[in-house]
């Protein structure tokens, strides 16, 4: 007997990976529309509102279990109205919604599946309803006729309820962004210290990292940023030793694809040993970010290699045609979480053939397994296995070299997870920032001239002809007006290759962004929302301030470091000293109190509080440059912007930027330092320089 045709709904429209997911369920689905809430209105039906991401594993769950299932199809068809989100492309409603969830004293998460009224009102709603009643918690069946039932029965009083909810999640947020502040109490500088303490609180002893969850563990590289910065200006080495300590034991660990590189979204447990098997653009950019950091600030070569480790596994399974970066890759394959990554004892020794003993050993292989009778390989990190094992470093870096080889040519005739092939903005960005900052710290030419491939890419598609800037590109398509985050992200990104030497034109893309991002996001009080004043036809709850670093910064991290940067290299600097201020001064009691979900925005200020040191240097040819540039670039400078130009740059550009005002190469190459409001008389060779810096 043939199977059923299966028909498609109204997401087979649509170009996101997670919405195309679902395009063939019976459920009949909307994507987020007035279309939608017009159809709720005129037929009297509550809204059913199911967000998640391509490759979410208890998206999937849910999917099969409920979605794929006809019987609920019908339920959800006959008396609701169903929209299905993908919260990548739409964090807008997603930011609404998960906080319309949280206070309902609920826990958030994905999938997040709420109950609205036809006018989008929350009601109440949960992440995953399982098919039957399990895991102390209803059916989503009878989660669904019980609201049903409420809505004939107790209208009035739900109606009720979602309005004083409704209001709530808009004046807690918004009423205080759309007063005007005249205030500039910034926070004290003894938040560092207390930042600090804090983190040294949380900090793992046995396994490195930060126990902030009860059982996972998520990746800390914005705070390993701060902590940095920490130990470059007090000198204190347990802020260093955490970072050190952190950096390697994930690398080392399960979270990290020991074969094919790459970290993955967060461990399970507390050891980095089981992961959520799905790797993220945003997570493995800011990871190597803190890589390249620490690098400069230790000059260990393993920090370097992990890097390019990274960047090996984005150009390989990431990088799109034409210089994009994808967004994710999911967590399952054939239906089952981790499938792809473990290796039974079997297949491993078999393709280890003479290096299995040692590589058991070195990658913590056995009959018994450490993930459903299979092996996540990890290393011990804090074991020097080379030194037990009587190797040289070179010896046994050769050994896992060619068996890592052959083991990733194994896997690659297994089945993939899914690879999320959309280009998000400020995932982009995120990584043009990091790869920026690598080549420049490695002296490696053909790294920058990748990052700003990826730059020009998100010109190219993501940007319309007036200027304004677009979220996601996918398959011919780009789409959604791009948020705060996308406009503060593209605008470090832009500074980042300027800083990394590519050009006073990226530069000016940064001012010219950041000036678009005040009129569309910037509020009264001084801090930006995350939809644009163009976006107000959208008809959501209300207009949310992106607040606290989570997975990536907020728009406010990066838009305060965007001021601080171009107010140290002379742009306006007062005006956009008092832009950064005023976000400041809003997130005073964040800064002073939370600093684990604040570290970006405490880097910000870091750097707005460092005694002023700025390095202009100008030159005729870029051989001339090269000694300059490498070495600049190998030293961790974080108190330090950086502006490079040609003569003719620095000539055209001088007005504008005041650090390149008067500046000449004087035929070769000069390098021009200012301290704390001094300048020092320029220099034309790298072991000067360097005194300087140093």
């Amino acid at each position: 007997m043939e199977s059923e045709e299966k028909k498609p709904n109204r997401l087979v429209s649509e170009k996101s990976p997670y919405l195309l997911q679902h395009a063939y369920n019976p459920v009949d689905w909307f994507p987020w529309s007035k279309e939608a809430f017009k159809k709720a209105n005129e037929e009297d039906k509550l809204v059913f509102l199911s967000i998640g991401y391509a490759t979410c594993h208890w998206c999937h769950v849910m999917e099969h279990e409920s979605f794929e299932d006809k019987e609920t199809a019908e339920i959800l068809n006959q008396y609701f109205i169903s929209i299905k989100v993908d919260r990548e492309e739409r964090p807008d409603v997603d930011r609404i919604y998960m906080d319309a969830l949280q206070a309902m004293d609920q826990q958030g998460g994905w999938p997040l599946n709420m109950f609205l009224t036809p006018e989008g009102k929350p009601i109440t709603g949960g992440t995953y309803f399982p098919p039957v009643p399990k895991y102390g918690r209803k059916s989503f069946k009878e989660v669904l006729k019980i609201l049903h039932e409420l809505w004939k029965e107790k209208r009035e009083e739900i109606i009720t309820a979602s309005s004083e909810l409704a209001a709530y999640l808009k004046e807690s947020e918004e009423s205080k962004a759309s007063s005007a502040s005249s205030e500039t109490d910034l926070p004290k500088v003894e938040a560092f210290n207390e930042a600090f303490r804090m983190f040294e609180r949380f900090y793992d002893q046995d396994y490195a990292g930060f126990k902030t969850n009860l059982t996972n563990k998520f990746p800390p590289s914005m705070g390993l940023s701060f902590l940095l910065r920490y130990y470059k200006s007090t000198g204190e080495h347990r802020a260093l030793e955490m970072v050190e300590e952190t950096l390697t034991s994930m690398k080392k660990g399960g979270i990290y694809d020991q074969v094919g590189g790459g970290l993955s979204r967060y461990s399970t447990d507390h050891y980095w040993l089981v992961p959520h098997f799905e790797k993220m653009l945003y997570d493995n950019s800011l990871y190597m970010e803190a890589l390249v950091e620490c690098y400069q600030s230790t000059g260990n070569e393993f920090y370097k290699e992990a890097v390019y480790d990274i960047l090996d596994y984005l150009n390989r399974d990431m990088r799109l045609p034409g210089g994009g970066i994808a967004s994710a890759e999911d967590a399952d394959s054939e239906g089952e979480e981790g499938k792809f990554y473990v290796w039974s004892r079997k297949e491993f020794r078999e393709i280890c053939g003479p290096d299995a003993d040692l590589l058991e050993e070195f990658w913590n292989v056995s009959e018994k397994g450490n993930f459903e009778n299979h092996n996540i390989l990890n290393e011990s990190f804090r074991l020097n296995f080379a030194r037990k094992k009587g190797l040289e470093p070179r010896e046994l870096k050769e050994i896992i070299s060619r068996n890592k080889e052959k083991l990733l040519q194994r896997r690659s005739e297994r089945i993939r997870p899914l690879r999320d092939d959309k280009v998000i903005l400020s995932w982009n960005c995120l990584y043009i920032k990091a790869a920026s900052k690598a080549a420049l710290a490695f002296g490696d030419g053909e790294l920058l001239r990748s990052a700003e491939d990826t730059y020009k890419f998100l010109e190219k598609h993501l940007k319309r002809e007036d200027g304004r800037l677009l979220r996601r590109f996918r398959d011919g398509e780009a789409r959604f007006l791009a948020y705060s985050t996308d406009y503060a992200e593209f605008v470090l990104a832009s500074l980042a290759l300027f800083q990394a030497g590519k050009g006073t034109r990226y530069l000016e893309n940064a001012i010219r962004t950041i000036e678009q991002g005040i009129h569309l996001f910037r509020s009264k009080a001084g801090v930006f929302y995350d939809t644009g004043v163009d976006s107000e036809g959208e008809g959501l709850l209300r207009r949310s301030v992106d607040s606290y670093d989570g997975v990536e910064p907020s728009a406010n991290s990066s838009f305060a470091l965007g001021f601080v940067i171009l107010s140290k290299l002379g742009i306006d600097s007062e005006r956009y000293l008092s832009f950064a201020d005023s976000i400041f001064t809003y997130f005073k009691s964040e800064l002073e109190t939370r600093a684990l979900n604040f570290s970006y925005m405490l880097t910000a200020y870091w750097l707005r509080t460092s005694q002023s040191r700025e390095l202009a240097v100008v030159y005729s040819s870029p051989e001339e440059l090269l000694p300059i540039w490498k070495g600049v670039g190998s030293l961790f400078l974080p108190e330090t912007v950086l502006a490079w130009a040609t003569d003719k740059e620095a000539e055209e550009s001088g007005n504008r930027i005041l650090l390149l005002k008067n500046r000449t190469s004087k035929g070769k190459v000069q390098a021009y330092l200012c301290k704390n409001y001094e300048c020092d008389l320029p220099v034309s060779d790298w072991e000067a320089l360097r005194k300087k810096l140093v």
